[in-house]
């Protein structure tokens, strides 16, 4: 049904950004409704020398490593780890059943969710919803405005959750070198 492909190794990002492959079926002759079937690539594993651009809706077998930035738009689903020497860009829905690692910045829009720890030598900002099942540690300045959910959370710089329905939990506790802070939306002065 599906062809699989070997690791994809690929020198520039054109290969990735077109849209996600579609296709339409009409119904009977005069009726105005249409079916939209939207196709998921099923990849083993994707690695590349510099950064990429990925578009969903997609699922990988494998693992997503990146000697760049790797940003992905849609829906994903990753059996393995997710690694990145550059920044993670998410837009849209990510499941990651194993362990995520950014060298750079992490940026949530939408939501993600990972099986084991994550790494984050840069800063992490969720806009939405972010559940690791794992450990998570943050050494840049962490930003939610949303919902975090983690096994633990080791945060060098410092926490900040925007308004008041943006929230954190964690189940084995929290450290947080830097300074909590809670970002108002509306200020009166």
């Amino acid at each position: 049904m599906y062809d699989y492909e070997q690791v994809m190794t690929f020198d520039d990002m054109s290969a990735y950004q077109q849209p996600a492959d579609a296709a339409v079926a009409g119904g009977s002759a005069g009726a105005s409704q249409q079916t939209t079937t939207v196709t998921v690539k099923k990849k083993k594993s994707i690695k590349s020398d510099s950064s990429i651009e990925l578009r969903g809706p997609m699922e990988v077998d494998g693992s997503v490593k990146s000697m760049g930035a790797v940003a992905f738009s849609g829906d994903f689903h990753v059996r393995d780890r997710i690694e990145a020497y550059g920044n993670i860009d998410i837009n849209g829905n990510l499941t990651c059943n194993n362990k995520m690692k950014s060298m750079g910045n992490v940026k949530i829009n939408g939501s993600a969710q990972c099986v084991d720890k994550v790494k984050i030598f840069g800063k992490l900002k969720i806009n939405g919803q972010f559940i690791v099942q794992g450990p998570l540690e943050v050494w840049g300045a962490l930003t939610i405005n949303g919902y975090l959910k983690c096994q633990s959370l080791t945060a060098y710089a410092s926490l900040t959750t925007v308004g008041d329905q943006s929230w954190y939990e964690t189940d084995e506790g929290e450290t947080v070198h830097g300074a909590k802070l809670i970002q108002r939306n509306n200020y009166e002065g």
